[in-house]
């Protein structure tokens, strides 16, 4: 049997969409595209689980096959990731969001990324508070434990 392509695109004539699907960390992504905008993000993990995120609902989730470190650096020089998006680095159980150029951990792990002095949802007088609600989720969902720090107290 031959391995799969890691990355497959579809378009419609005329081009007005695209579907992008890749394959990485055991699980499916699906973009669709639409005149050069990402309309929604599909995941299938190897468990079964499908997760769909809207991009324009909220922060736009980036998920690193390397260490914090290297994601560290990507969020220095890529154009993708932008203020307030959600960071996934996996391999290292950290996940967390971009305050401008500084990347915050909501998790315990937190390799390089910064560590929080107050819940995450009260960072900047709340301004991260959806990115912290997606990133929390992620943790969630990957089975992270949370930072002491972050956790929101009743």
């Amino acid at each position: 049997m031959s391995e799969q392509s890691p990355t497959s695109t579809a378009s419609c004539e005329g081009g007005s969409w695209q579907l992008k699907v890749r394959h990485e960390e055991g699980r499916v992504v699906a973009e669709v595209w639409s005149f050069g905008v990402k309309l929604s993000i599909t995941t299938l993990s190897t468990e079964g689980v499908v997760t769909v995120e809207d991009p324009a609902a909220g922060p736009t989730v980036h998920r690193f096959d390397g260490s914090a470190a290297e994601a560290y650096d990507a969020t220095q020089c890529r154009d993708d990731i932008r203020d307030g998006d959600v960071l996934v680095v996996a391999a290292e159980g950290v996940v967390g969001f971009l305050d401008a150029a500084w990347p915050i951990a909501i998790t315990e792990a937190h390799g390089e990324f910064h560590g929080l002095k107050v819940p995450a949802r009260e960072h900047k007088d709340g301004r991260f508070a959806a990115s912290a609600e997606v990133a929390e989720r992620i943790a969630a969902e990957l089975g992270f434990p949370l930072a002491a720090r972050h956790v929101q107290t009743a």
